[in-house]
């Protein structure tokens, strides 16, 4: 008896339908993602899913994933910290420890005077959909001690597809 060998390779024209919907045409995060690329390429969810497990079995892609854009989930920012240098510690441990929205907290150091040298504690903040951004920093700055800061939102985002 034969057994029905399912195409696992990316020349065969339904797989490669189905990797270019799913690589290019899917955007969000789906409750049903299955279904979504079925529909899009006008294919019924089974294959979908028969030739997506062919694929994974003979090690043609390597997983299946969602990826959760944080950037979608909440406003977020780059932090430059202007705190005199006896309060930076204090200033670091606060954030790290106290502040739930602060994260990726570095104190820089630096060669030379520059600009923007006196910046020596940086952050990065998302605060929660319908608060400010500002607003926020200006009550961390009141708490760290911090005599300035600077705001600075990303103007690009790009995502780096790796293996």
């Amino acid at each position: 008896m034969s057994q029905l060998v399912i195409p696992s390779g990316i020349t065969d024209p339904i797989n490669a339908q189905i990797l270019a919907v799913s690589e290019d045409r899917i955007a969000g995060f789906l409750d049903d993602p299955f279904t979504e690329i079925a529909r899009i390429a006008a294919l019924p969810v089974d294959t979908v899913l028969e030739r997506l497990r062919a694929m994974l079995e003979a090690g043609v892609i390597r997983r299946i994933r969602q990826t959760l854009m944080a950037t979608n989930l909440a406003p977020g920012a780059l932090i430059a910290w202007r705190v005199p240098s006896e309060r930076l510690d204090e200033a670091f441990d606060f954030l790290s420890q106290q502040d739930p929205f602060s994260g990726h907290i570095v104190i820089r150091s630096t060669d030379a005077e520059t600009r923007g040298s006196v910046y020596r504690l940086w952050t990065t903040l998302k605060v929660p959909q319908g608060f400010s951004m500002q607003r926020h920093c200006e009550l961390l700055a009141a708490r760290i001690g911090a005599t300035a800061f600077r705001i600075m939102p990303a103007k690009r985002l790009f995502a780096l597809g790796v293996g």
